[in-house]
């Protein structure tokens, strides 16, 4: 829902975005502790990622 909120999208279209990321393969990882940081740090990393200036 942050995500869908950031960036002013419908929820279904945040998630199609959410699960082609690699933020999504680091967060089903438990090796990489992605899972343990905040929803706020999460959405920055993947904004980030996608390229959205935050």
């Amino acid at each position: 829902m942050l995500l869908a909120e950031a960036l002013k999208i419908n929820s279904e279209a945040a998630l199609d975005i959410f699960y082609s990321t690699k933020v999504y393969q680091q967060l089903v990882n438990p090796e990489t502790g992605l899972q343990l940081m905040s929803d706020q740090y999460v959405l920055e990393d993947l904004l980030t990622e996608i390229g959205v200036d935050i």
